[in-house]
C-alpha cells in the first residue's frame, strides 16, 4: 500500500467514524445507557473499520457514498443486534437507502444497470430465502434478520452472485460458531438466541476479501 492510499483509507476510516458517532443518539433510542457497547464508543470504531475498507472495494464516488453509509449503518445495527437482539426496521430502511440512492447515481454515471439490476434481484431473493428460514426455524432467524437481508443482498449484489453466496454461507457458519462457543463457555443450553447481524455482516465482508 503506498502512503498515499494509505491517507485515503485513513481519511475514510475517520469519516465514517465521525458520521457514527454523530449518529450515537440513534441506537440510544435502543441500548440502554448502561451498555458496556454505548460506554466503550464500539459502534465509532466498527464504523472507523468499514471507512478504511471503503477505497479498497470502491471505484466511483457514488460507491464511496454508498459503502461509507452502509458502513455505519451496519455499524449501529450491530451493537444494537448485540445488546438487545434487535434490528429496528427504522435503521435498517436508513441503510438499505443510503446503499440504493448512491448506488443508482453509480449506475447511471457508469452504466452499470446490470449491476444495479442483479443487487436489487439478489436482495429480494436473500430476503425470501431468509423469510421461509425464519417460518421454519423462528428460534433461530427473526423478522428483523430477513429485513437486514435486503440490505446485505444489495450490498454483495452489487459485487456478484458469487460473493452473496460465499457471504451468505459464512454467515450462517460465523453465527454457528458464535453459539458453539457460547455453548462452551456456559457448558449449558442457553435460552437466547445469538445475534445474528454481525455475522451476517462479517460473511459479507469475508466475501469480500476473498473476491479481491
Amino acid at each position: 500500500m503506498t502512503l498515499s492510499s494509505f491517507l485515503i483509507a485513513l481519511l475514510f476510516g475517520l469519516t465514517a467514524a465521525a458520521v457514527a458517532a454523530a449518529c450515537t443518539q440513534f441506537i440510544r433510542d435502543y441500548v440502554p445507557v448502561s451498555s458496556r457497547l454505548l460506554r466503550f464508543k464500539v459502534h465509532i470504531a466498527i464504523a472507523g473499520l468499514f471507512g478504511l475498507m471503503t477505497p479498497i472495494i470502491a471505484h466511483h464516488p457514488a460507491e464511496f457514498v454508498g459503502f461509507l453509509l452502509v458502513g455505519v449503518g451496519c455499524s449501529l445495527l450491530i451493537v444494537v443486534d448485540v445488546a438487545v437482539h434487535r434490528l429496528p426496521d427504522r435503521l435498517v430502511t436508513a441503510t438499505f437507502a443510503g446503499l440504493l440512492l448512491p448506488l443508482c447515481f453509480a449506475a447511471a454515471a457508469e452504466q452499470h444497470w446490470v449491476a444495479l439490476g442483479r443487487a436489487l434481484l439478489i436482495s429480494l431473493v436473500l430476503v425470501a430465502g431468509y423469510f421461509i428460514l425464519a417460518l421454519i426455524t423462528p428460534a433461530g432467524l427473526g423478522l428483523g434478520d430477513v429485513k437486514f437481508a435486503a440490505v446485505m443482498g444489495l450490498f454483495l449484489g452489487w459485487f456478484g452472485w458469487s460473493e452473496m453466496l460465499i457471504g451468505t454461507v459464512l454467515g450462517f457458519i460465523l453465527n454457528g460458531l458464535a453459539a458453539l462457543a457460547l455453548l462452551i463457555r456456559h457448558r449449558q443450553p442457553r435460552t437466547q438466541e445469538v445475534a445474528f447481524g454481525p455475522s451476517m455482516v462479517l460473511g459479507a465482508i469475508l466475501a469480500l476479501i476473498i473476491g479481491q
